[in-house]
């Protein structure tokens, strides 16, 4: 319970100057991911497995060094890893097999992928331009000693991207199959972890990044890697300080002594800079909703969840409360992704909501409870308590501090609770009706069989047709009423322009794209 509800996160908007370029794009159907042409396996098994000479390179100007910061690492190796803050600068190091697109897909990145056709497992090959910074190919050797360096890491950040990995064949010098426990298109996102070099054990391994380890002595420096197969970055260096923990962040990125950091909604809205800022915003898995007790029998009617939300305008609420910070959604799977469907909700409609509510008879007023810390969910709480009170349904607001609103939660001393969750790309999403989590959510068999067609859809239009059935059955059955999903942001000061939204798996993945002002 307690796992569950430390998603519950808190929620404020963004107030630093800034653009507002969100790296999305319409969410379509797209086709298969397809690896391009690939060589024969006489090439990869003839594979000259030794360092290239140095690329020729041009220098950069002297003071083009970019100042970020993590805290301090137990460890470099990306695989055994346990901070999230570590994590994210040594994706500058050490590339992925695959990344997310601008529409929430797994795409190719390190590795070409290609499905079975049942989904039973998929087959990588190797970029042929992969080599390691000391100028080794990166080979599938590589690819296996990291999977099996993951197996043996149960606490490392990756580990769970390795559960459902039931085998690993070798194929050649540059190409893997992987079979899966569980047949499915969601199996993919799990490789989304980085690869390390099989014939090194030091720990400051060589990388396949943009960026390689030149001193790791007091803080972390970072030097153009001449063997990427990226671009040349434009920041010449980069410089990551070890700070002990997010407030001592915002007071060296306020005091120039870093130039970039990622925070969250709350935390900036909460901060007032002393110096300008410049930031990019990208969507976030960040799920808004609004929340049932469903230890009260009202709650398990949904004709009475469908009174309260056709009470709600939710579209006005989230427009005048987010702004431009966060997207409208009717269920749990992002509106930007390539799995998306253009399914709705009850829509705001104080005639059918009297209706639908006006066989409910009350002795006290429906009790709405939200963090007071977070003004964002206390004026959505505010707002519903308004609309339902209007719709002859009277209710009142509680805004509590967290540490009442999470105790309130736990005993389920409430009628509603504005809350949220932050949800993994791959849409696994079973905990809002399948668990009966102390009465936060229903146990909804009709979801959980929807759900389960969409695990077991043996084509990729069987997967998307049964996407857009679950979306609409959630947008219909109301576990919980869906609000949104807020957007996140990477700060910089005014000495640096981003030039390009991060990616959405990928905080300071647009670093190569970055200039010095």
């Amino acid at each position: 319970m307690k796992n569950l509800l430390i998603f519950l996160i808190l929620i404020l908007t963004l107030t630093a100057c800034g653009t507002t370029r969100i790296a999305t794009a319409p969410s379509g159907v797209p086709q298969l991911l397809n690896p391009t042409q690939e060589a024969s396996a006489d090439y990869y098994d003839q594979l000259d497995e030794t360092p290239l000479q140095t690329p020729t390179t041009t220098p950069y100007t002297a003071d083009n060094s970019l100042r970020l910061s993590m805290r301090h690492p137990l460890t470099l190796n990306p695989l055994l890893n346990q901070d999230v803050t570590v994590a994210r600068i040594l994706r500058l190091i050490y590339e992925p097999l695959i990344t997310l697109d601008e529409n929430l897909r797994p795409a190719s990145n390190l590795a070409e992928i290609e499905f079975a056709s049942d989904y039973s497992g998929v087959g990588l090959t190797i970029r042929s331009d992969a080599f390691w910074s000391d100028g080794m190919p990166v080979t599938s050797d590589d690819l296996i000693y990291s999977i099996e360096t993951l197996r043996g890491a149960s606490n490392a950040i990756y580990h769970p991207n390795i559960q459902n990995i039931a085998d690993i064949t070798r194929i050649n010098s540059r190409a893997v199959h992987i079979y899966f426990h569980q047949m499915t298109l969601h199996a993919v996102y799990d490789l989304n972890f980085p690869i390390i070099p099989r014939h090194y054990s030091d720990d400051l391994l060589p990388g396949s990044g943009s960026f390689m380890i030149e001193n790791s002595t007091g803080s972390l420096n970072l030097v153009h890697n001449p063997y990427s197969f990226r671009p040349r970055p434009q920041i010449d260096t980069i410089e990551v300080i070890f700070l002990p923990d997010a407030q001592t962040d915002l007071y060296a990125f306020d005091q120039g002594r870093i130039d970039a950091l990622h925070l969250s909604l709350t935390e900036w809205a909460q901060h007032r800079s002393v110096r300008h800022t410049r930031h990019e915003i990208f969507p976030a898995m960040y799920f808004e909703f609004i929340g049932f007790n469903f230890q009260q029998e009202i709650f398990e009617n949904v004709h009475i969840r469908r009174g309260i939300a056709h009470a709600f305008d939710a579209d006005t609420a989230i427009h005048d409360i987010f702004l431009t910070h966060a997207v409208r959604a009717a269920s749990p799977i992002h509106p930007h992704s390539w799995a998306a469907s253009s399914v709705s909700g009850p829509a705001y409609n104080p005639t059918i909501a009297h209706n639908l509510l006006a066989a409910l008879q009350l002795e006290e007023p429906l009790l709405i409870i939200a963090n007071s810390c977070n003004p964002q969910r206390a004026a959505i709480a505010q707002r519903l308590a308004e609309n339902l009170t209007d719709a002859g349904l009277p209710a009142q607001t509680e805004l509590l501090p967290f540490e009442e609103y999470f105790a309130r939660i736990t005993h389920g001393d409430f009628d509603l609770y504005i809350g949220g969750v932050t949800l993994a790309f791959a849409p696994h999403v079973q905990l809002f009706f399948e668990y009966g989590q102390r009465g936060l959510f229903p146990t909804d068999y009709t979801l959980q069989d929807a759900f389960y067609a969409v695990r077991l859809a043996g084509t990729e239009m069987a997967y998307l047709q049964a996407m857009e059935e679950f979306q609409q059955l959630f947008a219909d059955r109301l576990p919980v009423i869906s609000l949104a999903f807020r957007h996140s942001a990477t700060l910089t000061n005014m000495r640096i322009t981003q030039n390009a939204a991060p990616a959405p798996d990928n905080v300071f993945g647009s670093v190569s794209a970055w200039t010095i002002d």
